[in-house]
């Protein structure tokens, strides 16, 4: 327990305490100025050297942070410049991007829209095409068939005229077994008669001379025309021609509407082949009647044996007769197989040819110079004005162009079925034209699809462009 003497003595010792700290605080504080007046003059100049050095320091100090702050400004007007040019730049880059976005976005929705298009167009287009190849194929396979046919009869022509150089050479052993009973018995009248009857006779003689020479040229002529050479080049302008149409039918088969006005073709067909069979007719008639006319040669003879005694002028004058017969119906033999050859080789080049415009009008579409500065000159038209444009026909210039390579005479463009059936059929007029004239039969054949025609001048047409898909569609809608 805490008693009063106690808490006295505390309070004693604390009060002492407290006037010791009076007592000596004084002293503690006068040692701490002095201490503190010494370091302050330590650190701070008293002299005029020492103040002088001092704001020399401070101006140096100032001149170099001044320095520092100049070249921290000048760096950061620097930096400001060039990130004011970067921005600039990326400001142009950001609109040209967007820009370039923008006509993408056109773009595709072009494109978009253009491929709708397309499909829809195709998806209607589809079952017609499909119907077209159908009939295509239809008609190839007939028209393999009909160039099987034309080969079997060229084969069967070809037959006829070696039968006929057969039958002719048969009449020419017959007419020289004649001529040497003719000599005979000319030699034994010479003999017995006066010499008038001698003087009429070597007139007779003279004259079966000449009929001879002239049935010996007839001769050659057929030799020359059945010869191997002349069979050779028929069968190599055969095979070329047999190449060309392969080409051509290979050709043809990708082309999905090309003959579609030649359904009636058959019935020519048919038409022809009835013609040559009556041309072959006409041949073995013509054989016939060279068998009637050696039969009355030899009735002749006979006569002419019975009756030497009597009347030997009228023998010859009758032998005479028949042989200027037999001559004139050899040289009707010669013309109508010159004229069937001709026919022949005409309607074939007439057929190539006409494949071979056929495949330049599908292939190809020639325009002028004049439209290609307009279409350049012109602005592109929208997708739906170019498919909703007609698909533009073909030139003046390139139909008579055409029409000069195929036939001469024609002078403007027929419709496709008329052209086509001409030449299959041949004109008779051009068949006659070209029986008469014979260098027109050695020809050479028509130019190959991818080669140019030229004109008479030398000239080659303009250059021809490919149409593009759209408007292939277009025109195989508007057909």
């Amino acid at each position: 327990m805490i008693t009063l003497y106690a808490a006295m003595l505390v309070t004693l010792g604390f009060l002492i305490a407290a006037l010791l700290v009076v007592v000596l605080l004084p002293a503690y504080r006068r040692r701490i100025e002095r201490f503190t007046t010494e370091a302050l003059k330590r650190t701070l100049p008293l002299t005029e050297e020492e103040i002088r050095a001092d704001k020399d320091r401070m101006r140096a100090d100032f001149a170099m942070e001044v320095h520092r702050l100049e070249t921290k400004v000048e760096e950061a007007s620097f930096s400001t410049a060039r990130q004011s040019v970067e921005i600039n730049r990326r400001d142009a880059k950001i609109q040209e991007l967007t820009e370039t976005i923008a006509d993408h976005k056109m773009s595709a929705d072009e494109h978009e829209n253009a491929r709708r298009v397309l499909e829809q167009a195709i998806l209607d287009r589809l079952p017609k095409v499909e119907l077209r190849l159908t009939e295509t194929r239809k008609l190839l396979a007939t028209r393999d068939r009909e160039i099987r046919e034309l080969l079997a009869t060229s084969a069967k022509q070809a037959t006829a005229l070696e039968e006929a150089a057969q039958i002719n050479a048969q009449r020419e052993k017959e007419l020289v077994k004649l001529r040497t009973t003719l000599d005979t018995r000319a030699s034994r009248f010479r003999t017995s008669r006066s010499d008038d009857r001698a003087d009429g006779s070597v007139a007779l003689k003279s004259e079966l001379e000449s009929l001879r020479a002239q049935n010996r040229e007839q001769a050659a002529l057929i030799a020359r025309l059945q010869s191997p050479d002349g069979k050779a080049k028929a069968a190599a302008g055969e095979r070329d021609r047999n190449a060309e149409f392969k080409k051509l039918t290979l050709a043809l088969a990708k082309a999905e509407s090309d003959l579609a006005a030649a359904k009636a073709n058959v019935g020519n067909e048919d038409a022809q082949r009835m013609a040559l069979e009556d041309r072959l007719a006409d041949l073995q008639a013509a054989s016939d009647a060279k068998s009637t006319e050696l039969a009355k040669l030899k009735a002749a003879v006979k006569a002419f044996e019975e009756n030497a005694a009597g009347t030997p002028g009228i023998a010859q004058k009758a032998d005479l007769s028949a042989l200027q017969v037999a001559v004139g119906e050899q040289r009707q033999t010669i013309a109508a197989l010159r004229a069937e050859i001709a026919a022949d080789q005409e309607r074939l080049s007439r057929q190539a040819q006409h494949f071979h415009d056929e495949l330049r009008r599908m292939g190809t579409r020639p325009s002028a110079e004049k439209d290609a500065d307009v279409a350049n000159a012109t602005p592109r038209k929208p997708l739906a004005e170019r498919i909703a444009a007609p698909r533009p026909v073909r030139s003046a210039d390139h139909e008579a162009v055409a029409s000069s390579n195929g036939n001469g005479a024609d002078t403007a463009r027929e419709p496709r079925a008329q052209p086509y059936l001409r030449a299959l059929n041949g004109n008779d007029n051009d068949a006659s034209s070209d029986a008469k004239g014979a260098p027109d039969v050695d020809r050479p054949p028509p130019l190959p699809a991818g080669e140019p025609v030229k004109d008479a001048v030398g000239a080659t047409p303009p250059p021809v462009r490919r149409p593009r898909l759209l408007e292939r569609i277009s025109g195989l809608d508007k057909r």
